[in-house]
């Protein structure tokens, strides 16, 4: 019976290690995290608290390593310790060409504009922007009138650390920052 058992629990093992192979899987592909309900559709499971049991496991797992396993309220994502920010904001490769973060950037100031007037503003070119804003997930689009609503999303918000419904600066007000802290920063090269 002894050697029943432990065929048994190999095989529970096994099952165990490919299903956090399959959730790390699925965190690491939906960067802005997944509910657990979620997560138990995705992976047929019906029992939720196995699948809580199993998070924690990769979550302690995750800890020993450069990226964390976190659980927010109800949503489970991978995050970048706080210490490792910066080092990781400078050593990315940026995302987006400059012409499709300015459009990001027209519809964020706005807090969200129909996509006629984003094409308006930005020119044809704005509908491939739209496209890949979308399948990046920084903006999201509803159906308004005859035209679309395009508004940020939370992945927007959290990316560029900007509380939602947070009013953008000015560009007037970015170019005296701007102007400031180089004139800080040409101050302090001339004193060394």
């Amino acid at each position: 019976m002894g050697e029943m058992e432990n065929k048994s629990d190999n095989k529970n093992d096994r099952n165990e290690v490919e299903l956090k192979a399959k959730i790390e899987s699925i965190l690491f592909c939906i960067p802005e995290g997944v509910s657990l309900e979620t997560l138990a559709n995705k992976l047929n499971l019906g029992l939720k608290d196995d699948l809580k049991k199993i998070l924690e496991d990769l979550k302690k797992d995750w800890d020993k390593k450069g990226i964390k396993l976190v659980n927010e309220g109800d949503v489970w994502r991978f995050k970048i310790p706080d210490e490792h920010v910066e080092l990781v904001r400078e050593a990315a490769i940026p995302e987006f060409e400059t012409s499709i973060l300015e459009t990001l950037a027209y519809i964020a100031w706005r807090g969200g504009a129909r996509q006629c007037d984003v094409v308006r503003v930005r020119s044809n070119k704005a509908y491939r922007h739209i496209q890949i804003l979308i399948e990046k997930g920084f903006i999201e689009s509803h159906k308004s009138g005859l035209s679309k609503w395009l508004q940020p999303t939370r992945k927007f918000y959290e990316y560029f650390k900007i509380e939602p419904g947070q009013k953008l600066p000015l560009p007037e007000d970015v170019e005296k920052v701007l102007a400031e802290r180089n004139a800080e920063r040409n101050k302090n090269n001339t004193i060394e």
